[in-house]
Protein backbone atom coordinates (compact mmCIF):
# COMPACT_ATOMS: atom_id res chain seq x y z
CA UNK A 1 0.00 0.00 0.00
CA UNK A 2 2.91 2.46 0.94
CA UNK A 3 4.69 1.48 -2.25
CA UNK A 4 1.60 2.81 -4.42
CA UNK A 5 1.44 5.74 -2.66
CA UNK A 6 4.88 6.74 -3.33
CA UNK A 7 4.25 6.34 -7.63
CA UNK A 8 1.27 8.50 -7.34
CA UNK A 9 2.98 11.17 -5.50
CA UNK A 10 6.15 10.71 -8.48
CA UNK A 11 3.61 10.85 -11.45
CA UNK A 12 2.04 14.11 -10.08
CA UNK A 13 3.91 17.25 -11.61
CA UNK A 14 5.38 19.84 -9.26
CA UNK A 15 3.08 23.20 -8.71
CA UNK A 16 5.94 25.22 -9.17
CA UNK A 17 7.49 23.72 -12.36
CA UNK A 18 4.10 23.46 -13.81
CA UNK A 19 3.67 27.88 -13.34
CA UNK A 20 7.34 27.76 -14.52
CA UNK A 21 6.31 26.20 -17.93
CA UNK A 22 3.18 28.50 -18.31
CA UNK A 23 5.28 31.16 -18.27
CA UNK A 24 7.76 30.75 -20.94
CA UNK A 25 4.98 29.02 -23.17
CA UNK A 26 3.31 32.95 -22.69
CA UNK A 27 6.64 34.61 -23.61
CA UNK A 28 6.94 32.62 -26.56
CA UNK A 29 4.12 33.47 -28.02
CA UNK A 30 4.15 36.79 -27.49
CA UNK A 31 7.06 36.82 -29.00
CA UNK A 32 6.24 35.24 -32.09
CA UNK A 33 3.03 37.41 -31.81
CA UNK A 34 0.16 35.18 -31.48
CA UNK A 35 -2.52 35.79 -29.04
CA UNK A 36 -2.69 33.20 -26.25
CA UNK A 37 -6.39 31.61 -25.14
CA UNK A 38 -6.27 33.87 -22.36
CA UNK A 39 -5.76 36.77 -23.85
CA UNK A 40 -8.74 36.24 -26.77
CA UNK A 41 -12.24 37.42 -24.52
CA UNK A 42 -14.47 34.94 -24.14
CA UNK A 43 -17.30 36.77 -25.87
CA UNK A 44 -17.69 40.00 -28.08
CA UNK A 45 -18.70 42.02 -25.22
CA UNK A 46 -16.26 42.08 -22.32
CA UNK A 47 -13.29 43.34 -24.50
CA UNK A 48 -15.33 46.08 -25.59
CA UNK A 49 -15.53 49.79 -23.21
CA UNK A 50 -19.02 51.28 -22.70
CA UNK A 51 -19.29 55.06 -23.14
CA UNK A 52 -19.72 56.88 -20.31
CA UNK A 53 -22.76 59.27 -19.36
CA UNK A 54 -23.16 62.87 -20.91
CA UNK A 55 -22.20 65.25 -18.26
CA UNK A 56 -23.38 68.66 -20.58
CA UNK A 57 -26.25 67.38 -21.35
CA UNK A 58 -27.09 65.73 -17.40
CA UNK A 59 -26.08 69.21 -16.67
CA UNK A 60 -28.21 70.83 -18.68
CA UNK A 61 -31.53 68.97 -17.79
CA UNK A 62 -30.30 69.74 -14.33
CA UNK A 63 -30.45 73.36 -14.81
CA UNK A 64 -33.85 73.59 -17.04
CA UNK A 65 -35.54 71.25 -13.99
CA UNK A 66 -34.85 74.30 -11.58
CA UNK A 67 -35.54 76.67 -12.99
CA UNK A 68 -38.79 74.95 -13.40
CA UNK A 69 -39.06 74.12 -9.67
CA UNK A 70 -37.81 77.82 -9.02
CA UNK A 71 -40.89 79.46 -11.03
CA UNK A 72 -43.08 77.04 -9.57
CA UNK A 73 -42.06 78.16 -6.40
CA UNK A 74 -42.45 82.34 -6.93
CA UNK A 75 -45.97 81.11 -8.28
CA UNK A 76 -46.69 79.25 -5.25
CA UNK A 77 -45.49 80.78 -2.52
CA UNK A 78 -46.18 84.20 -4.00
CA UNK A 79 -47.33 85.48 -0.72
CA UNK A 80 -43.86 85.01 1.10
CA UNK A 81 -41.27 86.67 -1.72
CA UNK A 82 -44.24 89.68 -2.28
CA UNK A 83 -43.64 89.95 1.54
CA UNK A 84 -40.28 89.63 2.05
CA UNK A 85 -38.82 91.73 -1.31
CA UNK A 86 -41.51 94.64 -0.59
CA UNK A 87 -39.94 94.88 2.87
CA UNK A 88 -36.89 94.95 1.93
CA UNK A 89 -37.42 97.89 -0.49
CA UNK A 90 -38.90 99.67 2.27
CA UNK A 91 -35.83 98.77 4.54
CA UNK A 92 -33.98 100.47 1.61
CA UNK A 93 -35.83 103.69 1.29
CA UNK A 94 -36.27 103.83 5.30
CA UNK A 95 -32.17 103.15 5.58
CA UNK A 96 -31.25 107.12 5.29
CA UNK A 97 -33.03 108.42 8.05
CA UNK A 98 -31.63 105.91 10.18
CA UNK A 99 -28.86 106.40 9.87
CA UNK A 100 -28.96 110.24 10.09
CA UNK A 101 -30.37 109.58 13.62
CA UNK A 102 -27.73 107.63 14.91
CA UNK A 103 -25.21 109.67 13.63
CA UNK A 104 -26.67 112.99 15.09
CA UNK A 105 -28.49 111.46 18.26
CA UNK A 106 -27.55 109.84 21.06
CA UNK A 107 -30.16 106.84 19.67
CA UNK A 108 -28.86 103.25 19.51
CA UNK A 109 -29.59 101.41 16.03
CA UNK A 110 -32.89 99.74 17.70
CA UNK A 111 -34.30 102.94 18.88
CA UNK A 112 -33.54 104.91 15.81
CA UNK A 113 -35.62 101.92 13.80
CA UNK A 114 -37.91 101.33 15.86
CA UNK A 115 -39.04 105.54 15.82
CA UNK A 116 -38.68 105.75 12.01
CA UNK A 117 -40.62 102.32 11.22
CA UNK A 118 -43.46 103.69 13.58
CA UNK A 119 -43.46 107.28 12.03
CA UNK A 120 -43.50 105.89 8.42
CA UNK A 121 -46.43 103.54 9.55
CA UNK A 122 -48.29 106.30 11.39
CA UNK A 123 -48.08 108.74 8.26
CA UNK A 124 -48.73 106.34 5.60
CA UNK A 125 -52.51 105.40 7.90
CA UNK A 126 -52.87 109.05 7.75
CA UNK A 127 -52.76 109.84 4.07
CA UNK A 128 -54.75 106.60 3.61
CA UNK A 129 -57.08 107.89 6.05
CA UNK A 130 -57.24 111.32 4.85
CA UNK A 131 -57.95 109.82 1.40
CA UNK A 132 -60.09 107.59 2.24
CA UNK A 133 -62.62 110.17 3.84
CA UNK A 134 -61.82 111.96 0.64
CA UNK A 135 -62.66 109.57 -1.34
CA UNK A 136 -65.51 107.62 0.77
CA UNK A 137 -68.16 110.18 -1.15
CA UNK A 138 -66.85 109.17 -4.68
CA UNK A 139 -66.78 105.16 -3.67
CA UNK A 140 -70.63 105.53 -2.64
CA UNK A 141 -71.31 107.29 -5.77
CA UNK A 142 -69.21 104.90 -8.33
CA UNK A 143 -72.77 102.67 -9.27
CA UNK A 144 -74.34 106.30 -10.36
CA UNK A 145 -71.14 107.33 -11.94
CA UNK A 146 -70.78 103.70 -14.36
CA UNK A 147 -74.58 103.75 -14.99
CA UNK A 148 -74.34 107.70 -16.18
CA UNK A 149 -71.12 106.29 -18.19
CA UNK A 150 -73.44 104.04 -20.09
CA UNK A 151 -76.18 106.76 -20.85
CA UNK A 152 -73.32 109.47 -21.70
CA UNK A 153 -74.06 111.12 -24.69
CA UNK A 154 -70.77 110.12 -26.34
CA UNK A 155 -70.49 106.25 -24.94
CA UNK A 156 -73.87 106.11 -26.61
CA UNK A 157 -72.94 107.82 -30.05
CA UNK A 158 -69.74 105.48 -29.77
CA UNK A 159 -71.70 102.25 -29.46
CA UNK A 160 -74.51 103.29 -31.79
CA UNK A 161 -71.25 103.39 -34.61
CA UNK A 162 -69.96 99.70 -33.43
CA UNK A 163 -73.37 98.15 -33.98
CA UNK A 164 -73.76 99.87 -37.12
CA UNK A 165 -70.07 99.13 -37.87
CA UNK A 166 -70.82 95.05 -36.66
CA UNK A 167 -73.94 95.04 -38.42
CA UNK A 168 -72.31 96.13 -42.10
CA UNK A 169 -69.79 93.46 -41.30
CA UNK A 170 -72.19 90.49 -40.80
CA UNK A 171 -74.52 91.98 -43.66
CA UNK A 172 -71.45 91.61 -46.02
CA UNK A 173 -70.20 88.29 -44.84
CA UNK A 174 -74.00 86.68 -44.82
CA UNK A 175 -73.40 88.28 -48.77
CA UNK A 176 -69.91 86.52 -49.35
CA UNK A 177 -70.75 83.22 -47.71
CA UNK A 178 -74.59 82.55 -47.82
CA UNK A 179 -75.79 80.96 -44.46
CA UNK A 180 -77.65 77.59 -45.04
CA UNK A 181 -81.14 76.66 -45.28
CA UNK A 182 -81.44 74.34 -42.64
CA UNK A 183 -78.73 76.39 -40.28
CA UNK A 184 -80.14 77.42 -37.02
CA UNK A 185 -80.12 80.70 -35.79
CA UNK A 186 -76.97 81.10 -33.31
CA UNK A 187 -77.54 81.58 -29.59
CA UNK A 188 -76.48 85.16 -28.81
CA UNK A 189 -73.27 84.92 -27.52
CA UNK A 190 -73.48 85.05 -23.18
CA UNK A 191 -72.84 88.21 -21.37
CA UNK A 192 -69.52 88.12 -18.79
CA UNK A 193 -71.04 90.40 -15.92
CA UNK A 194 -67.59 91.22 -13.89
CA UNK A 195 -67.78 92.85 -10.02
CA UNK A 196 -66.11 95.67 -8.85
CA UNK A 197 -63.04 93.89 -7.32
CA UNK A 198 -62.04 91.70 -10.07
CA UNK A 199 -59.30 94.77 -10.59
CA UNK A 200 -58.47 94.90 -6.92
CA UNK A 201 -58.33 91.00 -7.31
CA UNK A 202 -55.85 91.58 -10.26
CA UNK A 203 -53.43 94.05 -9.04
CA UNK A 204 -53.33 91.87 -5.77
CA UNK A 205 -53.08 88.15 -7.10
CA UNK A 206 -49.95 87.26 -5.43
CA UNK A 207 -51.60 87.74 -1.62
CA UNK A 208 -54.64 85.95 -2.35
CA UNK A 209 -57.57 86.38 -0.16
CA UNK A 210 -58.41 89.54 2.03
CA UNK A 211 -57.16 87.69 4.85
CA UNK A 212 -53.56 87.00 3.06
CA UNK A 213 -53.24 90.54 2.53
CA UNK A 214 -53.70 91.97 5.63
CA UNK A 215 -51.52 88.99 6.93
CA UNK A 216 -48.43 90.29 4.68
CA UNK A 217 -48.93 94.09 5.27
CA UNK A 218 -48.90 93.36 9.09
CA UNK A 219 -45.62 91.48 8.69
CA UNK A 220 -43.75 93.96 6.60
CA UNK A 221 -43.12 96.44 9.53
CA UNK A 222 -41.70 94.23 11.64
CA UNK A 223 -39.62 92.42 8.68
CA UNK A 224 -38.64 96.53 8.47
CA UNK A 225 -37.82 96.93 12.04
CA UNK A 226 -35.54 93.80 11.70
CA UNK A 227 -33.62 94.15 8.62
CA UNK A 228 -33.24 98.00 9.63
CA UNK A 229 -32.21 97.21 13.15
CA UNK A 230 -29.80 94.41 12.32
CA UNK A 231 -28.00 95.87 9.36
CA UNK A 232 -24.41 95.17 10.48
CA UNK A 233 -25.25 91.52 11.76
CA UNK A 234 -26.91 90.73 8.76
CA UNK A 235 -24.45 92.19 6.44
CA UNK A 236 -21.50 90.98 8.00
CA UNK A 237 -23.41 86.92 8.14
CA UNK A 238 -24.35 86.94 4.59
CA UNK A 239 -20.37 87.87 3.45
CA UNK A 240 -19.67 85.00 5.87
CA UNK A 241 -21.68 82.58 4.15
CA UNK A 242 -19.35 82.21 1.23
CA UNK A 243 -15.65 81.62 1.16
CA UNK A 244 -12.84 83.83 2.05
CA UNK A 245 -11.60 84.94 -1.33
CA UNK A 246 -15.55 85.45 -2.01
CA UNK A 247 -16.34 88.09 0.69
CA UNK A 248 -14.87 91.16 -0.73
CA UNK A 249 -17.07 90.33 -3.89
CA UNK A 250 -20.11 89.76 -1.81
CA UNK A 251 -19.43 92.73 0.60
CA UNK A 252 -19.12 94.98 -2.70
CA UNK A 253 -22.57 93.71 -4.24
CA UNK A 254 -24.25 94.25 -1.17
CA UNK A 255 -23.25 98.18 -1.41
CA UNK A 256 -24.02 97.97 -4.85
CA UNK A 257 -27.56 96.68 -4.45
CA UNK A 258 -28.14 99.17 -1.55
CA UNK A 259 -27.08 102.21 -3.73
CA UNK A 260 -28.88 101.24 -6.24
CA UNK A 261 -32.15 100.63 -4.87
CA UNK A 262 -32.30 103.78 -2.47
CA UNK A 263 -31.85 105.97 -6.02
CA UNK A 264 -34.28 103.67 -7.24
CA UNK A 265 -37.41 104.40 -4.50
CA UNK A 266 -36.32 108.26 -3.96
CA UNK A 267 -35.99 109.39 -7.68
CA UNK A 268 -39.43 107.39 -8.52
CA UNK A 269 -41.00 108.86 -4.88
CA UNK A 270 -40.26 112.32 -6.26
CA UNK A 271 -41.69 111.73 -9.55
CA UNK A 272 -44.71 110.31 -8.25
CA UNK A 273 -44.73 113.65 -5.79
CA UNK A 274 -44.28 115.64 -8.84
CA UNK A 275 -46.81 113.71 -11.15
CA UNK A 276 -49.86 113.84 -8.38
CA UNK A 277 -49.50 118.14 -7.84
CA UNK A 278 -49.18 118.48 -11.63
CA UNK A 279 -52.51 116.42 -12.05
CA UNK A 280 -54.77 117.84 -9.02
CA UNK A 281 -53.55 121.22 -9.95
CA UNK A 282 -54.80 120.36 -13.79
CA UNK A 283 -57.79 118.36 -12.31
CA UNK A 284 -58.57 121.40 -10.15
CA UNK A 285 -57.93 123.77 -13.10
CA UNK A 286 -60.78 122.01 -15.61
CA UNK A 287 -63.61 121.22 -13.08
CA UNK A 288 -63.05 117.87 -12.42
CA UNK A 289 -64.82 116.28 -9.43
CA UNK A 290 -62.68 114.75 -6.51
CA UNK A 291 -59.23 116.39 -8.19
CA UNK A 292 -57.42 115.61 -4.98
CA UNK A 293 -58.46 111.62 -4.68
CA UNK A 294 -58.17 111.94 -8.65
CA UNK A 295 -54.89 113.49 -9.18
CA UNK A 296 -53.30 111.58 -6.50
CA UNK A 297 -54.25 108.45 -7.95
CA UNK A 298 -53.28 109.47 -11.49
CA UNK A 299 -49.79 110.55 -10.39
CA UNK A 300 -49.19 107.42 -8.64
CA UNK A 301 -49.81 105.34 -11.77
CA UNK A 302 -47.69 107.22 -13.93
CA UNK A 303 -44.91 105.85 -12.66
CA UNK A 304 -46.17 102.47 -13.40
CA UNK A 305 -43.12 101.07 -16.07
CA UNK A 306 -44.70 101.26 -20.13
CA UNK A 307 -47.86 101.28 -18.71
CA UNK A 308 -48.26 104.45 -16.61
CA UNK A 309 -50.03 106.58 -19.71
CA UNK A 310 -53.08 104.47 -19.95
CA UNK A 311 -53.46 104.11 -16.15
CA UNK A 312 -53.00 107.90 -15.39
CA UNK A 313 -55.68 108.95 -18.09
CA UNK A 314 -58.31 105.99 -16.57
CA UNK A 315 -59.40 108.25 -13.43
CA UNK A 316 -59.77 111.39 -15.35
CA UNK A 317 -61.25 109.93 -18.41
CA UNK A 318 -63.79 107.93 -16.54
CA UNK A 319 -64.69 110.86 -14.47
CA UNK A 320 -64.47 112.91 -17.38
CA UNK A 321 -67.41 111.47 -19.70
CA UNK A 322 -69.79 112.07 -17.01
CA UNK A 323 -69.03 115.55 -15.69
CA UNK A 324 -67.57 117.31 -18.91
CA UNK A 325 -70.90 118.71 -21.59
CA UNK A 326 -68.66 119.51 -24.44
CA UNK A 327 -65.28 118.12 -25.21
CA UNK A 328 -62.94 121.02 -24.39
CA UNK A 329 -62.13 120.39 -21.09
CA UNK A 330 -62.13 116.48 -22.11
CA UNK A 331 -59.50 117.50 -25.02
CA UNK A 332 -57.78 119.92 -22.42
CA UNK A 333 -57.65 116.86 -19.92
CA UNK A 334 -55.93 114.25 -21.86
CA UNK A 335 -53.30 116.52 -23.21
CA UNK A 336 -52.45 117.87 -20.29
CA UNK A 337 -52.21 114.34 -18.25
CA UNK A 338 -50.03 112.75 -21.82
CA UNK A 339 -47.72 115.95 -21.75
CA UNK A 340 -46.90 115.41 -18.08
CA UNK A 341 -46.18 112.17 -18.53
CA UNK A 342 -44.27 112.44 -21.43
CA UNK A 343 -41.60 115.06 -19.67
CA UNK A 344 -41.30 112.76 -16.88
CA UNK A 345 -40.63 109.22 -18.94
CA UNK A 346 -38.37 111.41 -21.03
CA UNK A 347 -36.74 113.90 -18.92
CA UNK A 348 -36.91 113.02 -15.02
CA UNK A 349 -37.02 109.58 -14.90
CA UNK A 350 -33.67 108.91 -17.10
CA UNK A 351 -31.87 111.62 -14.31
CA UNK A 352 -33.32 110.24 -11.23
CA UNK A 353 -34.25 106.86 -12.06
CA UNK A 354 -32.31 105.60 -15.41
CA UNK A 355 -28.92 106.17 -13.65
CA UNK A 356 -29.12 103.83 -10.64
CA UNK A 357 -30.93 101.42 -12.35
CA UNK A 358 -28.98 100.91 -15.71
CA UNK A 359 -31.37 98.76 -17.26
CA UNK A 360 -32.18 98.68 -21.27
CA UNK A 361 -36.02 98.45 -22.52
CA UNK A 362 -36.07 95.25 -23.86
CA UNK A 363 -34.79 93.52 -20.30
CA UNK A 364 -37.17 95.53 -18.28
CA UNK A 365 -39.95 94.72 -20.79
CA UNK A 366 -39.43 91.02 -20.51
CA UNK A 367 -39.08 91.48 -16.95
CA UNK A 368 -42.72 92.93 -16.02
CA UNK A 369 -44.02 90.15 -18.25
CA UNK A 370 -43.17 87.58 -16.52
CA UNK A 371 -43.40 88.95 -12.97
CA UNK A 372 -46.71 90.53 -14.13
CA UNK A 373 -47.86 86.86 -15.29
CA UNK A 374 -46.05 85.46 -11.82
CA UNK A 375 -47.53 87.94 -9.07
CA UNK A 376 -50.05 90.08 -10.80
CA UNK A 377 -50.11 93.54 -10.07
CA UNK A 378 -47.51 93.31 -7.20
CA UNK A 379 -45.05 92.15 -10.31
CA UNK A 380 -45.18 95.15 -12.13
CA UNK A 381 -44.23 96.49 -9.11
CA UNK A 382 -41.33 94.67 -8.03
CA UNK A 383 -40.02 93.46 -11.58
CA UNK A 384 -37.87 96.35 -12.22
CA UNK A 385 -36.07 95.84 -9.01
CA UNK A 386 -35.50 92.42 -8.79
CA UNK A 387 -34.22 92.40 -12.25
CA UNK A 388 -31.77 95.63 -10.83
CA UNK A 389 -30.89 93.56 -7.59
CA UNK A 390 -29.93 90.77 -10.15
CA UNK A 391 -27.75 92.70 -12.34
CA UNK A 392 -25.76 94.43 -9.38
CA UNK A 393 -24.89 90.49 -8.74
CA UNK A 394 -24.39 89.48 -12.46
CA UNK A 395 -21.65 92.69 -12.63
CA UNK A 396 -19.72 91.74 -9.55
CA UNK A 397 -19.25 88.24 -10.43
CA UNK A 398 -16.78 87.43 -13.19
CA UNK A 399 -18.42 84.48 -15.09
CA UNK A 400 -21.66 86.03 -15.50
CA UNK A 401 -20.21 89.56 -16.23
CA UNK A 402 -21.77 88.86 -19.77
CA UNK A 403 -25.19 88.70 -18.80
CA UNK A 404 -24.67 91.55 -16.85
CA UNK A 405 -23.69 93.54 -20.04
CA UNK A 406 -26.63 92.14 -21.61
CA UNK A 407 -29.10 93.52 -19.60
CA UNK A 408 -27.27 97.06 -19.03
CA UNK A 409 -28.32 99.95 -21.49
Amino acid sequence: MTRVQGTKQDLSPDPSEAAQAAKEEAQAAGASGVDTPAEVPASGTKGERRPGPDLVHIRADATFIAILGFIALLHFAASVFITLFSAMLLAFALEPPVHMLCVRTPLRRHHASGIVVFLFVAVLYGLFYGTYLRAESFFAEIPAIAEKIRSAPLVASVANRAEEVNRIVAEAGRRIVPPAASARPKAAPPVLVRDAESFTGSLLQGLGSLSGVLFAFGFIPFLVYFILADREPLTRRTRELFPEEHRATVGQILADVELMMRKFLLGNALIALFLSAATVLIFLLVGLPYPLVLGILSGTLSIVPYLGLPLALLPGVVVGLVSFESGEPFVVLIASVTVLHIVAANYLTPKLVGRGVRLNATASTVALLFFGWVWGGMGLVLGIPILAVLKCIFDNVPSTQRIGMFLGE
